[in-house]
């Protein structure tokens, strides 16, 4: 779905205003959050907010891969459950900056209490250079997988702990045998 969002993607113009705005100011528009919702439709970049916004999340993870390609990620979590049919990047000042959405088109489903784990890859070329940045919100994918290293770490203390159980039986076997 990755190359298909950075040919499909539709910049807005309320969003591009900004990040001009920002530019001719020697700043750069800053994108923080991405929106998901169930609309499902061709933007033409008159959009000022998503169709249907049912999520709005920071930015979890993000790598430019140069060329002017973004890589970013989004967690969406929660006990919500919806069917995704849009999506939107947003400024830090709440600017939709971006959407992409296909008409008709399911692009993905978060279930309820469900982990969407989604990550895209956004084609900066149609703004002015060096005009925007990303910004990683407080959770990163670090935390993302915290649950599964606390279970490793859970594992390796359960057989460090019948190794030195192990230990010390053979400790006492050695020890018996020296007494007889």
């Amino acid at each position: 779905m990755t190359d298909e969002i950075t040919r499909l993607v539709r910049f807005t113009s309320k969003g591009l205003d900004e990040v001009l705005q920002a530019k001719n100011q020697g700043l750069k528009g800053e994108i923080t959050h991405i929106g998901a919702g169930t609309g499902r439709y061709n933007p033409d970049g008159t959009e000022v907010a998503l169709r249907d916004e049912r999520q709005r999340v920071a930015i979890v993870d993000y790598e430019d891969l140069g060329d002017r390609q973004l890589r970013m990620a989004a967690l969406f979590d929660g006990e919500g459950e919806y069917e995704i049919g849009e999506f939107g990047f947003y400024l830090a000042s709440g600017t939709l900056l971006a959407v992409y959405s296909v008409a008709g088109k399911l692009l993905t489903y978060k279930a309820a209490a469900a982990r969407v784990l989604q990550k895209f890859t956004l084609d900066v070329s149609p703004l002015p250079a060096d005009s925007v940045t990303v910004v990683v919100g407080t959770e990163n994918l670090n935390i993302l997988i915290a649950d599964e290293l606390a279970a490793v770490a859970s594992a390796n203390v359960d057989n460090m702990a019948r190794h030195l159980g192990l230990l010390f039986r053979v400790m006492k076997l050695e020890q018996n045998s020296l007494i007889v």
